[in-house]
C-alpha cells in the first residue's frame, strides 16, 4: 500500500499466511461479512521476490516439462 492510500484511511482486505498457506480477503463492502479463506500449496507474500518464487516453484518442475510433462503454474 503506498503512501496516498495510507492516508486516504484505504486498508488491505487480503491477509497471507504463509505458515498455513493460506490467502484470506475480507469483503471491503461488507465489513461484518465472514472473512473467505483459501489454501494452497504455497503461498508468498508481497514483498517476495521474483527468484524466489522462480526456484521455489518453476525450477523443480523443469525437468518434468523437458520429459515431455505438460505443467501448469498459476499465479
Amino acid at each position: 500500500m503506498n503512501s496516498k492510500e495510507k492516508t486516504e484511511g484505504s486498508y488491505s482486505i487480503v491477509d497471507i499466511n504463509t505458515d498455513r498457506r493460506e490467502v484470506s480477503v475480507k469483503d471491503r463492502t461488507l465489513p461484518t461479512a465472514p472473512v473467505k479463506t483459501f489454501s494452497y500449496d504455497r503461498v508468498f507474500t508481497g514483498a517476495s521476490k521474483q527468484i524466489e518464487l522462480y526456484k521455489t516453484v518453476v525450477l523443480p518442475i523443469l525437468e518434468e516439462v523437458l520429459l515431455g510433462y505438460n505443467c501448469t503454474v498459476f499465479a
